[in-house]
C-alpha cells in the first residue's frame, strides 16, 4: 500500500511540475535588463517626495545619521524606507526600517506613514520599530518628518 501511495504522490507531483515551475519566483524576473512599459510603477506618491532624504542628528554618544527614501507606491505599499547609523556605547549601530504609505494630502504636500517596522539591524537589540509619522514637504525643498508619539520633527534635505 505504502508503494502505491508513493508512487502516485510521485506522479501527481510529476504532473504539477511544469505548472509550478511556471509560476516559481526565479521566473517572475525577466531576463532582459532593459526596461518595459510594466516596469515603470506608477502611485500616489507626488514627484516631489522621491528619492533620498538625509540629516543628522547629536546625543551623547555622537553624530547619528538618518536617510530616508521614498519610493512611489500606492496606499498601503512599504515605500518609505529609514536607515539609521550612529555610534553606542560599544560600537556602532545601523537600523533599516519600513513605514507603509498611510495617506496623501489632497494638496499633496503631505505624505502619512503607518508605523515603521525593523527590516534589518545590527545589532539588531539597538533597533526598535517607530510610530506613525507624516512627512511634508517645506518650501525651501527640505522635507520635515514628524513622529506622532514623541511629537518631535527632523528636517531632511536631499
Amino acid at each position: 500500500m505504502a508503494a502505491v501511495l508513493a508512487i502516485a504522490f510521485t506522479a501527481f507531483g510529476y504532473q504539477l511540475r511544469p505548472f509550478l515551475h511556471r509560476w516559481s519566483p526565479s521566473h517572475s524576473v525577466s531576463e532582459d535588463p532593459s526596461p518595459t512599459p510594466s516596469a515603470v510603477v506608477s502611485g500616489d506618491v507626488p514627484e516631489a517626495f522621491l528619492g533620498s532624504w538625509n540629516t543628522t542628528i547629536s546625543n551623547a554618544a555622537g553624530k547619528n545619521s538618518r536617510s530616508l527614501v521614498v519610493k512611489q507606491g500606492r496606499i498601503g505599499d512599504g515605500i518609505l524606507i529609514l536607515t539609521a547609523d550612529g555610534p553606542t556605547e560599544d560600537g556602532t549601530y545601523h537600523c533599516v526600517f519600513t513605514a507603509p504609505l498611510a495617506a496623501v494630502s489632497k494638496d499633496g504636500s503631505k505624505l502619512e506613514f503607518g508605523p515603521s517596522t525593523v527590516t534589518s539591524g545590527i545589532p539588531l537589540s539597538s533597533c526598535s520599530p517607530g510610530a506613525s509619522s507624516t512627512l511634508t514637504l517645506q518650501s525651501d525643498n527640505t522635507l520635515r518628518r514628524f513622529n506622532s508619539e514623541t511629537r518631535e520633527a527632523l528636517t531632511y534635505s536631499q
